[in-house]
């Protein structure tokens, strides 16, 4: 017996793959060449909130990737320059660290969080007056900063220049009062001074507020 096979069905069938198939390699195409087309703000901005989920993860080596290929196309975004510098504070590499938030400050004068870093970086590697000054930018921008004041006194103990730092530590409590730190590094610059009845004081101090907080 002679079997019959009617092939229509099947070569309609294939037809419709082919064309559907064709369709989707056109949308896709399409739609790699509209991601080609972005403006180039809202690429910056696609790139920078990519960076910003792998710092979340701690994949820092991906985001300093993604941070340095936007600055290949716009070398002063100082968002761009300010994650690479705080990744880098973060990793240890103060070098770095410094080369790209002195490039933030140079660009924005503002950018207070940019020049405590900066400051704080600066005063890792014993460049204590060029952290003195990062830090006083600061507190021009903020007059409450704390931490700023904190960082302050500890600049000038390291210079020796104790009454200095008493005077930003005192600073850093008006403005933060349970700031345990602030409290014993004046205990300590009060010691430096001879001065031990004032020492005593600021210890307890602080040994009463980190009971306080347990």
């Amino acid at each position: 017996m002679d079997l019959k096979v009617d092939l229509s069905e099947f070569q309609y069938f294939f037809k419709v793959i082919s064309k559907n198939t064709k369709r989707l390699l056109d949308k896709s195409v399409d739609a790699y060449n509209s991601m080609l087309e972005l403006d180039p703000e809202e690429s910056k901005e696609i790139h920078l909130d990519m960076g910003a989920a792998l710092e979340k993860k701690g994949n820092y080596e991906g985001a300093i990737k993604i941070y340095s290929k936007i600055l290949l196309h716009d070398p002063n975004n100082v968002i761009a320059l300010f994650k690479l510098g705080k990744i880098y504070t973060q990793l240890g590499l103060l070098n770095k660290s410094i080369e790209m938030l002195k490039k933030v400050t140079t660009l924005d004068r503002d950018f207070a969080e940019a020049f405590y870093l900066l400051g704080s970086a600066l005063f890792s590697i014993d460049e204590n007056r060029e952290a003195l000054d990062a830090l006083n930018r600061v507190i021009e921008l903020n007059p409450g900063n704390a931490d700023a004041f904190y960082k302050l006194g500890l600049i000038y103990d390291a210079l020796l220049q104790h009454d200095s730092s008493i005077e930003a530590y005192l600073k850093a409590i008006t403005f933060k009062p349970d700031f345990v730190k602030a409290y014993q590094s004046l205990g300590f610059a009060y010691e430096a001074k001879g001065m031990r009845d004032e020492a005593v004081k600021y210890f307890k101090k602080s040994l009463e507020l980190e009971e306080k907080n347990k």
